[in-house]
């Protein structure tokens, strides 16, 4: 028997015929897993866009500070506050976390210690042991961290959580040996909080 004459016997041969309803419904079953398809593509573009401009802004800062013989507490603010502009298209306005520190090296094996630290937002921890081995006995180092929390599009839809991206930059004083803050080259080590108004 032909596959038309069965379509005949049970009253089918319209549906043979006509295919425009076969289509529309393997759509309806594709288009959903497009959709997602297209979104998650986005959504990776743009995770890599907000960590791109996350590093290059800790970059940035640390080669700023470290040009410099001597800062006060009022250009950290305005380096943060810059970020605005710096990180442009991001909005950083309550998603950015800064954390600027002189670490000292010292001794026969130059062991890091901190001369003084400013954090804007929140510190991020990080080891200043890192910075063993980045200069000699009486150098320095600028550490800069910064913590970018990222608001996903599709996050914000689906109800998730925000991802926190956390950067790291080192820089060696460019002019001096150490960067002075304040008028001192070390207040003690103490972690001071920037107030950004």
């Amino acid at each position: 028997m032909r596959k038309s004459s069965i379509f005949r016997r049970f009253g089918l041969s319209r549906f043979s015929s006509d295919r425009r309803g076969v289509a529309a419904a393997e759509f309806a079953l594709i288009a959903p897993a497009l959709i997602f398809l297209i979104m998650g593509v986005f959504e990776m573009t743009f995770r890599f866009r907000a960590s791109e401009e996350a590093t290059r802004y800790a970059h940035e800062v640390a080669d700023m500070v470290a040009r410099e013989t001597e800062l006060t507490t009022d250009d950290l603010n305005q380096l943060f506050k810059a970020s605005v502009q710096m990180m442009k298209p991001l909005d950083t306005t309550d998603d950015l976390d800064l954390d600027v520190t002189s670490i000292g090296l010292t001794g026969v094996n130059a062991d890091p210690s901190v001369l003084w630290r400013r954090v804007a937002g929140t510190a991020i921890t990080t080891d200043i042991q890192d910075a063993k081995g980045m200069g000699a006995d009486g150098e320095s180092v600028i550490r800069v961290s910064v913590r970018y929390s990222y608001h996903s599009v599709l996050t914000e839809l689906f109800g998730g959580s925000f991802m926190a991206m956390e950067k790291t930059a080192y820089s060696r004083p460019r002019l001096d040996k150490k960067v002075s803050l304040d008028g001192v080259p070390t207040d003690g080590g103490a972690t001071t909080y920037l107030t950004i108004t």
